[in-house]
């Protein structure tokens, strides 16, 4: 008799999984969970029995199958997977039968659930789980035991190492590369190269108020404003504008009104912090939506700047290469799906 051993009773919607796999393909004569908790034994999830702890695999017949449902944290999982490969079983594949795989590169130790998004020439490693909504774009790269969490995006030609965590609402641009073991935040934006074993987090939740995001009122007949050089730190703000916006900003010209976008916005937080080597959060792009507002407040967090660590020559990268970089990249936003 084939059975498919299910391991980590916590997960119902990896049983179900498996029950549409089954009804679909009719690989197995039956289902049968097993979690090392006690106190589950006897239960069951689904119509699916939890028959007792996870060492029954050591007198399973060989004919079966078994897959990890653990996915809470990639090393978990992985300690789990490591346990399950010594009792010598095949593991299973689920994959929805819904799911296009045209294209798609997969081994035989894969969970991926209904409403995943596998683009063409996508290659996914042995152990990895692509949850709900989850969307791995076309040419990307996923190593093996990762975890794509709920609606999370990898777009075009991303690398994700091994047991890489994406997590919810997550969103990675095309062709960054994550490294093994890093762990990408709930709701996170990921521009750039993460390095391995690394922790992306979103910035902490904070409201906005409205009248900060309420366009600029109708200018009024003021006395004129001296003119004066401008300081360090707005030169600085002006060049980061210049190289997200390509726009050469005025010191009171607004963000959003020059062509700024959300996604815009993070990218310039993220090149003052590394100009400034400051705390600039992405609200602060919402809050100081000027050239002159955003020097102000970058000039209450410390000292200003050496020319050195400007955002036209970090890294020895030049004003117009940064320019053209930041030019391709808006590019292949625009034209990736």
């Amino acid at each position: 008799m084939s059975t498919l051993f299910l391991c980590g009773a916590g997960n119902s919607e990896g049983v179900r999984l498996a029950l549409r796999v089954q009804a679909h393909e009719h690989l197995w004569d039956r289902i049968v969970l097993l979690d090392d908790d006690a106190s589950k034994h006897g239960r069951s999830v689904l119509g699916v029995e939890i028959a007792g702890p996870i060492g029954l695999l050591e007198t399973a017949p060989r004919s079966s199958a078994v897959q990890n449902l653990v996915a809470r944290t990639t090393r978990k999982r992985k300690a789990v997977a490591e346990r399950l490969a010594s009792y010598g079983l095949a593991p299973a594949r689920l994959v929805h039968p819904a799911i296009d795989l045209e294209g798609v590169e997969l081994c035989d130790d894969l969970v991926i659930y209904e409403h995943a998004v596998l683009g063409p020439e996508v290659s996914i490693g042995a152990g990895s789980v692509v949850f709900m909504g989850g969307v791995v774009g076309h040419e990307s790269q996923v190593g093996p035991g990762c975890v794509i969490a709920s609606n999370a995006v990898l777009n075009a030609r991303v690398e994700l190492g091994e047991g890489v965590y994406v997590g919810t609402n997550a969103t990675i641009l095309p062709e960054v590369r994550i490294g093994a073991w890093a762990t990408i935040g709930a709701g996170a934006v990921i521009c750039d190269h993460v390095p391995a074993g690394a922790t992306v987090c979103s910035a902490p939740v904070e409201v906005v108020p409205s009248e900060l995001m309420a366009p600029a009122p109708a200018p009024t007949i003021a006395p004129a404003r001296p003119t004066r050089s401008r300081t360090a730190l707005e030169d600085l703000v002006a060049a980061a504008w210049c190289e997200v916006l390509q726009h050469e900003a005025g010191l009171d010209e607004r963000f959003f009104d020059a062509g700024g976008t959300s996604l815009l916005a993070t990218c310039l937080a993220e090149r003052l912090r590394r100009a400034t080597s400051r705390t600039v959060h992405l609200t602060d792009v919402y809050r100081f939506v000027t050239v002159r507002a955003m020097a102000q407040h970058l000039s209450t967090l410390g000292d200003t700047v050496s020319p050195a660590r400007t955002p036209s020559s970090e890294s020895g990268i030049g004003s117009r290469q940064a320019l053209r970089e930041l030019a391709a990249r808006r590019s292949l936003l625009h034209r990736e799906p």
